[in-house]
């Protein structure tokens, strides 16, 4: 009998469609100011000879910083590169949130190790690259409200879901062979179970899972939505992902500790697009295996 599709926990927030307008701090001031600083820049660039450059000088004085997003391109479907592009949900993300905030939007793709320091020295603005709220509290920055209820989750070739799919009982046998991706949290989790049998460690996602397909490993242990992703992707491989959270993991992005005005743009945007109804159906098409099921807290 072919397993159902494993339950996910509602986030509270997510969408794509644009939002209205969030008034910072600052816009109605320049608003009001702007049609007054206009007419005057234009008769000194007049009066110095200057006016076919006034077009790109006005773009540069009056248009607003670019919104610097820190992001990654090797964690789907969160964030992901695809046909020469930054491809996934929090790319989506990222393109609501400069729309609401005015602003023109620029990914910057980072390693994750440098992710936090580029917050820090100010290089980007926000991250959004599947980041947990127990990261930031680690880093040291702050977090927005969490968009995604997550965790670490089990992918079983289809013949093994009965046994090594419904939960952590048969994980600890010396007959199963385990895999996952070093540093990881599944890597920490699993020092803690202390299963019996072998431990394979690889040094990305895709490894692992090639391996399970291979049969060099019978379970894989890594992050829901990555999981969900291979899972799909290689479902014509017998491939299928367990049904219980090994792990509850919050998914945020990350602000500096004195960026407030960002931090509650940023709220009030996840806030409003919650409330816009787009948040289940951007699930269930970003995420697959997503569905909305009983274990949601909002039921």
């Amino acid at each position: 009998m072919s397993p159902q599709s494993p339950a996910s926990i509602r986030p509270p927030l997510l969408a794509l469609a644009r939002p209205a307008a969030i008034d910072q701090p600052g816009t109605a001031t320049a608003r009001f100011f702007r049609p007054l600083v206009l007419p005057l820049l234009a008769a000194l660039l007049l009066l110095s000879g200057c006016a076919p450059k006034s077009q790109d000088l006005f773009g540069a004085i009056m248009s607003p910083k670019p919104l610097k997003v820190g992001t990654v391109i090797d964690a789907p479907p969160l964030a992901y590169a695809k046909d020469n592009t930054i491809a996934g949900l929090e790319p989506f993300f990222a393109q609501g949130l400069a729309a609401a905030l005015d602003r023109r939007l620029e990914l910057v793709p980072l390693p994750r190790a440098e992710m936090f320091s580029a917050l820090r020295d100010k290089k980007i603005d926000i991250i959004m690259a599947g980041m947990t709220v127990a990261e930031a509290q680690r880093y040291r920055i702050a977090s927005t409200t969490p968009y995604l209820a997550s965790g670490q989750t089990t992918l079983v070739r289809l013949g093994d879901y009965d046994g090594l799919g419904n939960g952590i009982k048969h994980l600890t046998e010396p007959s199963t062979r385990l895999g996952v991706v070093t540093g990881t949290t599944a890597d920490v989790w699993l020092k803690g179970l202390r299963p019996k049998g072998a431990i394979s460690r690889f040094a990305t996602p895709l490894d692992g899972v090639q391996a399970l397909i291979k049969k060099g490993i019978d379970v894989f242990i890594f992050n829901q939505t990555t999981n969900y992703y291979y899972a799909s992707l290689y479902i014509d491989q017998g491939l299928t992902p367990g049904n219980i959270l090994l792990t509850r993991e919050e998914l945020a992005w990350g602000i500096r500790t004195d960026n407030d005005d960002l931090r509650e743009a940023a709220n009030k945007y996840l806030a409003g697009i919650d409330q816009s109804g787009e948040l289940l159906k951007m699930l269930k098409q970003t995420i697959p295996f997503y569905r909305d099921t009983a274990y949601s807290p909002l039921q």
